[in-house]
């Protein structure tokens, strides 16, 4: 089981995701800011990388807290090329082939029932697309229509269970969140003053028995991954988030 802090660092990559965008870590370099020596940053001492990988163009992120138990490998896609931890100077941005801290040679694979520019298999570690030029809806970046079971607010501590929406919440949560417009999470973070506000987690739990995680900002009716919810979605959240404290 995790650790508090790991289980917060967690929820804290997920929530600034727009450091993926290239493989970017958060950086905890001490001494002071990284030095520049030609085209890249070079970074000396503990480095804090996310686990992230790109991949014809799109860049996914480690699912470290989702059950991933009902998923099944498809066919092999390629190979992780480079790995910016081995680096000390790393090229950025990414290239496609490049991870931050999956080893070169790693394998990368399909996922059975998912497109690839959704969902890929890194030896037993399963990666979510968090950013993708090509997308317009979050079912683009997800794959996700008609594969949602039901909904559900999970603790933002250490992920156990608050409150499951009700069938008629969750049915109209499934229909509509992957229709939302996506919107890439650089862009998201701007206009959300860098994702401040109260924040909620919602798993969604999948027919495969697989489960995904995400983050609701209510303040500005804005998910994580990235899109902003319609008016009628926001009244529903907000509606079956008040349900937790009712008696």
């Amino acid at each position: 089981m995790k650790s508090l802090r790991q289980q917060i660092l967690a929820a804290s990559i997920l929530m600034m995701t727009v450091l993926m965008l290239s493989g970017s870590m958060r950086e905890g370099v001490p001494g002071g800011m990284p030095e520049k020596a030609g085209p890249y940053k070079c970074y000396y001492g503990d480095v804090d990388y996310a686990s992230v990988l790109r991949w014809n163009g799109i860049t996914y992120m480690d699912n470290s807290d989702g059950d991933i138990s009902g998923l099944k490998t498809g066919d092999k896609v390629g190979k992780i090329r480079y790995r910016k931890a081995d680096h000390t100077c790393p090229r950025d941005p990414m290239q496609d082939g490049d991870a931050t801290l999956l080893e070169v040679g790693t394998q990368l694979y399909e996922v059975k029932g998912y497109k690839a520019t959704a969902l890929l298999m890194a030896g037993d570690r399963l990666y979510e697309a968090t950013d993708n030029p090509s997308a317009r809806t979050l079912n683009d970046l997800l794959d996700i229509e008609g594969k949602i079971k039901t909904v559900r607010f999970v603790s933002g501590m250490d992920g156990s269970p608050l409150k499951d929406f009700t069938p008629e919440a969750s049915a109209v949560f499934i229909r509509e969140y992957p229709k939302l417009k996506y919107v890439p999470f650089r862009q998201l973070a701007k206009e959300t003053k860098q994702w401040v506000g109260d924040k909620y987690w919602l798993e969604l739990e999948l027919n495969d028995a697989s489960s995904r995680r995400m983050v609701y900002n209510a303040m500005f009716a804005a998910f994580q991954p990235s899109g902003y919810a319609t008016p009628e979605l926001a009244r529903l959240v907000e509606a079956q988030r008040k349900l937790i404290y009712a008696q």
